[in-house]
């Protein structure tokens, strides 16, 4: 018999951005379903939304370093002001995303705020994690499963754009531009700070902007907006929907979009896109280009093409919810080797590696880990979701093996375990295969019956039964979509 048992629980999302910082308290209606014989999984059937918070500059002690007192101060006084205590939160989530993120201290700081908002989701979001939080959470990754349009997501903040292709609510491709409302700002009309990222832009453009220069002159503000032209014609172009004006790599934070396929929709989140509708007589009133680069969006293709769509969320799109905890049991048929548990908040990335040789599964891998591995600290494992490969053959099995092998080989070496998430029972199988292959002592587990995605979270709890079974809690982040 199956029973099922309703709660709720209170949530916070927090996301501290290159220009803004913003928190999100919720109620979550949990369902738990379980019975004999049955293991109990966690979901969520409702969300209701608390408190939002207004929007906050992000307190920095230089261009370099986050203000972590600043961070911590702020966030403590919006929990005072929403009536809880950070003892009254179970799930949550605190990210730091855009230029924020590359701040000297951008890991440590996230991490240390962990510690005063409890056991969450906690991640120095790099341009790829943050593409695809940001696309879940403006409701273009739904949109896709719902309809099966290859959507593209921009989330234009102050310090980057973010762009993610879904289809089918699956990650096609992603892409980070050094393109933001906040690159060059001003106060009382006069230009305080020009951003080393655009740089190359004004040089390519043959503009020279200087600290002091008056917004109200008319060849200042003439030579903004074509600033905030080029960067929109540098966006059009990253969605393929014209061709490069510049060279490719211009304002390419780590990589363009490489699929070749125009999107059959978009949607645009994160500050820029509020003003992008915004209708104002001042494009300067938030003290940087935003608004001008907010109308200049507005008249381009990525508007006027027929294509875009209202997003489900702008500003708050990147960390709209909290993480939702599904507890899982993975055993009879994993295998590991020189593991220490337990493990907590690993990055789950998913491979799609269905039907290919040993080379080219390396290839994917090797890609990803370059992609990812500035994204986490150092110390930190990355987690390999493989899904979809129902029953693999021997030969399928050797064949994944000795890819994943020769991809993560180094990974390994340097101390870093290897873990893989299958959702088919063949763990056993393809971690004996990984063990003929790499090091004695390299440290890799194979866990199976386990469903998760791009942008997951994972903790691998102390194996049980005489190491036969291992907990394994799935945190997923929870959008408003």
């Amino acid at each position: 018999m199956v029973t099922v048992e309703d709660h709720r629980i209170l949530s916070a999302g927090i996301d501290i951005g290159t220009t803004t910082t913003q928190l999100i308290f919720s109620r979550l209606t949990v369902e738990k379903a379980g019975g004999f014989g049955i293991i109990p999984r966690f979901l969520v059937t409702d969300k209701e939304t608390l408190y939002r918070s207004p929007t906050f500059l992000t307190p920095l002690l230089s261009e370099s370093e986050v203000d972590y007192e600043g961070v911590r101060t702020l966030i403590l006084g919006e929990y005072e002001k929403a009536g809880l205590r950070p003892i009254d939160i179970s799930p949550g989530a605190v990210m730091i995303t855009g230029e924020s993120s590359r701040k000297t201290n951008a890991s440590d700081v996230v991490h240390a705020l962990s510690d005063i908002t409890g056991d969450f989701v906690v991640a120095a979001a790099g341009p790829n994690l943050e593409s695809i939080l940001a696309g879940k959470g403006s409701g273009a990754a739904a949109f896709s499963e719902q309809t099966g349009k290859l959507v593209a997501n921009l989330d234009i903040g102050g310090g980057t754009a973010n762009i993610c292709f879904f289809q089918e609510g699956k990650v096609v491709d992603t892409a980070c531009y050094d393109i933001g409302g906040h690159l060059i700002t001003m106060a009382d009309h006069k230009i305080t700070h020009i951003s080393e990222k655009i740089m190359p832009l004004l040089d390519t453009l043959g503009i020279t902007l200087r600290i002091g220069e008056d917004t109200g002159n008319m060849a200042c503000f003439a030579k903004l907006v074509s600033v905030c032209e080029a960067m929109t014609r540098i966006l059009e172009s990253a969605v393929l929907l014209r061709e490069p004006l510049y060279a490719p790599t211009l304002l390419v934070t780590n990589q363009a979009i490489t699929c070749g396929r125009v999107p059959d929709v978009i949607t645009l989140s994160g500050g820029v896109a509020d003003c992008v509708l915004a209708e104002t007589e001042d494009p300067f009133r938030f003290a940087d280009i935003g608004g001008l680069l907010g109308e200049s969006i507005f008249h381009s293709s990525l508007l006027s093409d027929k294509r875009s769509i209202k997003a489900k969320e702008t500003i708050h799109a990147t960390v709209i919810g909290a993480g939702n905890y599904s507890m899982e049991l993975s055993g009879s048929t994993i295998y590991y080797q020189n593991c220490t548990f337990p493990v907590k908040n690993v990055p789950v990335i998913r491979l799609d590696i269905c039907e290919q040789d040993s080379d080219q599964i390396e290839g994917v891998i090797s890609k990803i880990i370059r992609q990812h591995r500035d994204e986490v600290k150092a110390d930190t494992p990355i987690a390999f979701s493989v899904q979809d490969i129902s029953c693999p053959s021997y030969v399928q099995i050797e064949t994944m093996a000795k890819g994943i092998a020769a991809a993560t080989l180094d990974e390994m070496v340097s101390g870093h375990m290897l873990i893989l998430i299958l959702d088919a029972d063949y763990a056993k199988a393809l971690g004996q295969a990984l063990k003929r292959i790499v090091p004695r002592t390299s440290a890799f587990i194979c866990i199976d019956g386990i469903t998760c995605g791009y942008g997951d979270y994972i903790d691998l709890g102390m194996p049980r039964e005489s190491g036969q079974v291992i907990p394994v809690i799935v945190k997923t982040l929870i959008f408003n979509t």
